[in-house]
């Protein structure tokens, strides 16, 4: 599945995958290394 992440703090948005959901969830924002919660991600509607 893809999630579009949004940074609390910084702001920056884009798509990650499950594994990089919960690497960024562990880890914090990859841009500003902010916190981040599960409300920071929105499943990424397919466009079919």
């Amino acid at each position: 599945m893809t999630y579009e992440f949004t940074c609390p703090d910084c702001r920056r948005a884009f798509a990650v995958t499950d594994s990089m959901r919960d690497a960024t969830l562990q880890s914090g924002c990859p841009v500003c290394g902010a916190p981040v919660a599960d409300a920071d991600f929105a499943p990424e509607s397919s466009a079919a």
